[in-house]
């Protein structure tokens, strides 16, 4: 019987709340757990809070409970989460008995410390009033520390500052019994380290790299060595140089691209961006570079020329609104919606400046954007200026974007560059037609124009508001829209179709790796 591929999908973090390069990244690991491939997570981030992260995910069913997910930090101090018990923080009872005065730091669950007038200690909590870090200052009000905490009060991190830069210059990772099992030197102007040195359970020191990735790289082939055919997928540019850098022969490489690939202002034939220049530059050592879109797949070519290792599948869509939908459920009145990271690459600005004449036009119409991001205090300060805080809400976080699709009679994006949008792929499937930036990529690929929705010249926030105005008052060709979107996304971008291209992917990866190796299976 040959031997099946074990698929390790690279993320750098996982945390509750991500954009949707996370969001497609777990929905693609789960269906490969779906349909029986032995699947792995692994990350590289150290969060002391991470089991914590992971038991919300499976909560909230975003993480299928198949995979198995592995973190760097916690394997290589061999945590055993399962037998830990709550502990108390000797320092904060330390200070809670000698009577120190405690400074409460306005808006934050956190305290300065005093002892006989001197500045010591700044102790944070977290939601559930568990200590999350200490500062430790000296007498010149120099940070000389900081101790970082898990949720069962174990220390996992202390890291020594430079006085002057604020920075770390050493860090130390402990283990449930408190021996160090890492230590990290590091530059404080750049954040790099310049020295890793790994230790045993007995303090024995076992390697020394003078970098991060090194150590990441021998973690990553120390997983997947005993495996036949261990296939990567990289979906973070912060995790494509561990990816670049297995040396493991038998290991596939599949990475997956959820950006634009040139700098701004974009123009096809730009610079290619910094992230993403050394695997485009090594692409031929890619076993799959997997593409959202055809389109993309043409300008990629257009620069490096026809590659066999290209290919495209776009996202797919799991669940659509159904047939009795568009008759039981009423759109709510006069209300648009966006759902958004808040960042200066989305452009959210532009769709709050043509809501103003939106509501010059039609005062009860209302736009609720729901997101997180830098961007929030200037889309505050926008909406205050142009008078629109009866009309336009900013909303937060959401978990539920399909319902919030659902009831709203069209979304929109602005931005001045994707790799797909799942946010359109989301609206249009939820019965919600989207106007948008004519930007690459994406658009032209999902929306059909004036069918299920608009493409609009990019940056044009006249037409942005002209088109918002034409959906406020076609309010049955709106919804009409809405029921085409529906459909056009079924047929296109439906579960089995993003089933069959991963499957057809994977196993033609691994017989041309066999091959390649010399290995030939009857």
């Amino acid at each position: 019987m040959e031997s099946r591929a074990t698929m390790f999908c690279l993320l750098n973090s996982l945390d509750i709340k991500r954009g949707g390069m996370t969001k497609a990244a777990l929905l693609q690991a789960n269906l490969f757990a779906e349909l029986g491939y032995e699947t792995y997570i692994l990350t590289f981030n150290f969060n002391p809070r991470y089991n914590t992260i992971i038991q919300q995910l499976i909560k909230q069913g975003k993480i299928d409970k198949r995979i198995k997910l592995l973190n760097m930090y916690e394997s290589l101090s061999r945590t055993n989460r399962s037998t830990l018990q709550q502990k108390g923080n000797e320092t904060v009872k330390r200070i809670e008995e000698c009577k120190a005065v405690l400074d409460k730091r306005a808006g934050f669950n956190a305290y300065r410390v005093y002892e006989n007038g001197l500045y010591t200690t700044y102790i944070n909590y977290d939601k559930e009033n568990r200590v999350s870090f200490l500062d430790y200052f000296n007498e010149q009000r120099y940070r000389t520390k900081r101790e970082e905490y898990d949720e069962f009060g174990y220390l996992r991190k202390v890291a020594y500052m430079d006085f002057e830069l604020n920075k770390p210059r050493q860090m130390i990772y402990f283990n449930d019994q408190g021996q160090a099992y890492l230590s990290v030197w590091s530059n404080p102007k750049n954040g790099r380290a310049n020295r890793v040195n790994h230790f045993n359970s007995n303090g024995a020191l076992l390697s020394v790299h003078t970098n991060e990735l090194d150590l990441k790289t021998q973690w990553v082939e120390s997983i997947i060595k005993d495996y036949d055919y261990p296939v990567l997928v990289c979906d973070a540019r912060t995790s494509d140089p561990v990816m670049m850098n297995v040396k493991l022969e038998k290991a596939i490489k599949i990475w997956r691209l959820h950006s634009n690939h040139v700098k701004p202002p974009y123009d096809v034939d730009g610079e290619i961006g910094v992230k993403i220049a050394p695997t485009l530059g090594a692409i031929d050592e890619l076993d799959v570079a997997l593409l959202l879109t055809e389109s993309q797949k043409v300008d990629l070519e257009k620069r490096f020329g026809k590659k066999d290792n290209i290919r495209v599948i776009p996202h797919y869509m799991k669940d659509f609104a159904d047939s009795g939908w568009f008759s039981s459920f009423k759109k709510a009145d006069n209300l648009a919606v966006i759902i958004s990271r808040f960042s200066t690459l989305k452009r959210i600005d532009h769709s709050v400046k043509a809501f103003k004449k939106v509501v010059d036009r039609i005062p009860k119409a209302k736009l609720e954007i729901w997101g997180l991001g830098d961007e929030e205090p200037n889309l505050r300060k926008l909406i205050k200026e142009l008078d629109l805080q009866n009309n336009v809400f900013l909303k937060g976080y959401t978990n539920d974007p399909g319902k919030l699709y659902q009831k709203a009679l069209f979304s929109v994006v602005t931005s001045k560059s994707e790799g797909f949008s799942l946010s359109i792929l989301e609206s249009l499937s939820n019965g919600s037609p989207m106007i948008s930036y004519d930007i690459n990529y994406g658009p032209r690929d999902l929306i059909l124009n004036e069918e299920t929705g608009f493409i609009i010249e990019n940056g044009n926030i006249d037409q942005l508001s002209e088109k918002m105005i034409w959906m406020f008052e076609n309010k049955k060709a709106a919804l009409n829209m809405g029921k085409n979107a529906v459909k056009d996304m079924k047929e296109r971008f439906n579960e089995q179709q993003y089933t069959d291209k991963w499957v057809e992917t994977i196993e033609t990866a691994v017989k041309n790796k066999k091959a390649k190796l010399g290995v030939y299976t009857l």
